[in-house]
């Protein structure tokens, strides 16, 4: 039986950078959403929530906001999103409400009556009623993504092309 034999020498140095390459691609790639997702999160507090979109009044759906990575074998995910148990209203304003809402017994800090301001502020009981609702999305998260995806899709990109990078 015939046979031909091809050895090559000095190709250790090749072949641990091969080997290397898809763990510094996705070492570049991790760094890289988690700097964007740290971006996003900024984004959407100081332009969007502070005046841009909403009004920062309270501070709780500013202060809800919050980033993370996921790494699994097979994805790099970052997420942008606002924690509901902080500002359990986030929802309303993103995707908008139409519909019947129950209002719950409660006292009203009164300190204007018609128009003028009182002497001395009054507590007064609001019963428990329901109301029609009809608030259109005022977006602040998707709107951000929408508005950032091309240049988030060129940064990661290029994130890879650097992992590549001898």
């Amino acid at each position: 039986m015939s046979g031909v034999s091809v050895s090559f020498s000095g190709l250790d140095s090749l072949t641990v950078r091969l080997r290397e390459m898809p763990a510094a691609i996705r070492a570049n790639v991790s760094a890289t959403i988690k700097k964007e997702s740290l971006r996003l999160e900024s984004v959407v507090k100081e332009e969007k929530l502070s005046g841009g979109v909403l009004n920062n009044r309270t501070g709780r759906l500013y202060n809800a906001i919050h980033s993370d990575t996921t790494e699994t074998p097979s994805a790099i995910t970052g997420a942008v999103y606002a924690s509901m148990a902080e500002a359990g209203y986030a929802r309303f304003w993103e995707y908008g409400f139409s519909g019947i809402e129950q209002v719950r017994e409660h006292l009203r800090h009164m300190t204007v009556a018609f128009g003028h301001a009182l002497d001395t502020p009054k507590d007064v009981l609001v019963r428990a009623h329901s109301r029609h609702v009809d608030q259109p999305a005022r977006s602040y998260l998707r709107s951000t993504l929408e508005e950032n995806r091309a240049a988030l899709e060129d940064t990661i990109m290029l994130a890879a092309g650097e992992g590549l990078a001898p």
